[in-house]
């Protein structure tokens, strides 16, 4: 219809009937607002948007002699501020600027209009000097705006600020589950941001070390690993891990997560994580660290070493706890699978050296490649043991897991993300679908859960080659000014408006 009417508008008889088809939408719209909202109880904000636009759309459609002015002036602003729930990003920024530059000409442009209706004047010229004014206005009006955001006193606040939700979306590469089932294809290059990470030290580090931990899976089925209901307490105390694994501690503050997941990610083993948006970090039995909230998760996280000891880890006492049977559950096995295991475990006599040998065998006798199986009956893991003895990084971990499991050794299978590329226009390392990974975690008795990655170095050479392309380094200047607007203007909370105060104060005493 607003096509249409941008090569002719409605005659002024057909008023009457625009208007009934405004109201009768209207009425189905709210009608289904009050539908999500209190018997779906689901987010009805889509359909509070989507109700602003179509009685926008309605006041367009109303012949030029129509006093509606002011009814368009406030629909339109009730748009921007609805967006600000949806996309307070760069793209936010861009249409403030155009909208009050283009409202600015609007309210100048209507009041003359109405003027010259009321004496009687039509056709009065609109120069370049007029055109300069409202310019000038326009950025008077957007200068005026930063001042005042950047002044008015902040408040403590628990909405969202970040974006909603993406609802169930949830990134490529990570997920509830691990499956080993998909066939007949190729993984895909996923650059979509997942989060991004402030070192304290402000220095860039080396990714390759950093395995960034999520959700840990527990109960393998043959084909996929998921979280059994009821999980026993297992995870090891922050101040224990802080005690046996030392140093040097690593500081550093985590901004978003990739969409659908609940979870904080953070460097193995996390001695404290703590939220500065408007959500709630809360552990689990398992040791996973969960949130609660609408907010985008912006948090402070200290972690302890990577890896304790060898020496620790040699001498740790071969037990096995009355929860172990969870971390030790397998699928029907073949003889063959048994065999191998007990085989890569003979002549090792520490759980250590068993754990080390499992992963060194799977690093060296296998290879890595993102195509997948070519049909389900390849996508299982014994063919990938026996046979194609290649594939991506779900089955080195589930094959390390299991090969662990059948030699009594508690282990469970960890997805997260690992390393990420250092951003030096923003001074971050930035963590996309690219990185996503899979990896193995084994229960030391006294020490806890020790990481081990049996997937070949070579995963991550193919990582960057699918992550890299002539766009990518444009792509993390325009990622750097983005996460600078989240955290300067998004995030700005009293701690900012603080900063700036005692960084301007600074400038004038130096300037004095």
């Amino acid at each position: 219809a607003l096509a249409a009417a941008l090569v002719r508008l409605p005659p002024a008889e057909a008023g009457p009937w625009v208007e009934r088809a405004v109201r009768l939408g209207a009425v189905a719209l709210c009608a289904r607002v009050l539908y999500v909202a209190f018997v779906a109880r689901g987010d009805f904000m889509p359909d509070v948007l989507a109700m602003l636009l179509f009685l926008l759309v309605g006041e367009s459609l109303r012949p030029l002699a129509a006093r509606n002015d002011m009814r368009l002036y406030a629909l339109s602003l009730a748009l921007m501020v609805a967006a600000t729930a949806y996309s307070p990003g760069l793209a936010f920024a861009a249409a403030f600027v155009a909208f009050v530059a283009l409202t600015t000409l609007a309210l100048m442009t209507g009041h003359l209009r109405r003027e010259a209706e009321r004496f009687h004047a039509p056709g009065v010229p609109v120069g370049r000097a007029f055109l300069g004014a409202t310019a000038a206005l326009s950025g008077v009006a957007v200068l005026c705006s930063a001042a005042l955001f950047v002044v008015f006193p902040r408040l403590p606040r628990s909405w969202n600020v970040q974006g909603r939700p993406g609802g169930e979306a949830v990134m490529a590469g990570f997920g509830d589950q691990v499956s080993l089932g998909e066939h007949g294809s190729r993984i895909s290059p996923n650059p979509e941001v997942a989060f991004r990470v402030e070192f304290a030290e402000r220095a860039a580090p080396d990714p390759a070390g950093l395995y960034w931990r999520g959700r840990s899976f527990d109960h393998f089925d043959g084909v996929r690993w998921s979280r059994s209901a009821e999980q026993a307490y297992v995870a090891q105390a922050p101040g224990r891990y802080a005690e046996l694994w030392g140093g040097p501690l690593r500081a550093y503050r985590v901004y978003g997560g990739p969409p659908g997941a609940r979870v904080l990610f953070g460097l193995h083993p996390q001695l404290r994580v703590q939220a500065r948006s408007a959500v709630r970090a809360v552990g689990d039995a398992s040791g996973d660290v969960r949130f609660f909230g609408t907010d985008a998760p912006s948090y402070d996280a200290l972690s302890a070493a990577p890896l304790p000891p060898e020496e620790l880890l040699r001498s740790a006492v071969e037990d096995r706890p009355i929860w172990a049977g969870q971390y030790l559950q397998l699928p029907p096995l073949s003889a063959r699978v048994r065999r191998l295991a007990d085989s890569l475990a003979a002549g090792e006599p520490t759980r250590y050296d068993r754990a080390r040998a499992v992963e060194r065998w799977l690093r060296s006798e296998f290879a890595y490649t993102l195509e997948l199986p070519r049909d389900a009956g390849e996508a299982r893991l014994e063919h990938f043991l026996f046979r194609r003895r290649a594939g991506h990084c779900e089955y080195f971990s589930t094959a390390m897991a299991v090969l662990l499991r059948a030699q009594g050794i508690p282990a469970r299978n960890v997805t997260g993300f690992l390393g990420g590329e250092w951003n030096g226009f923003g001074g971050y390392l930035v963590v996309t679908g690219n990185d996503a990974h899979s990896w193995v975690e084994a229960w030391f008795p006294g020490v806890g859960w020790v990481p081990f990655d049996p997937t070949p170095p070579s995963s991550r050479a193919l990582a960057a080659e699918a992550g890299a392309g002539w766009s990518w380094p444009a792509f993390l200047w325009m990622d750097g000014l983005q996460h600078r607007w989240y955290k300067w203007v998004v995030g700005y909370d009293l701690e900012k408006q603080f900063t700036v105060f005692r960084w301007v104060g600074g400038w004038f005493d130096d300037g004095g």
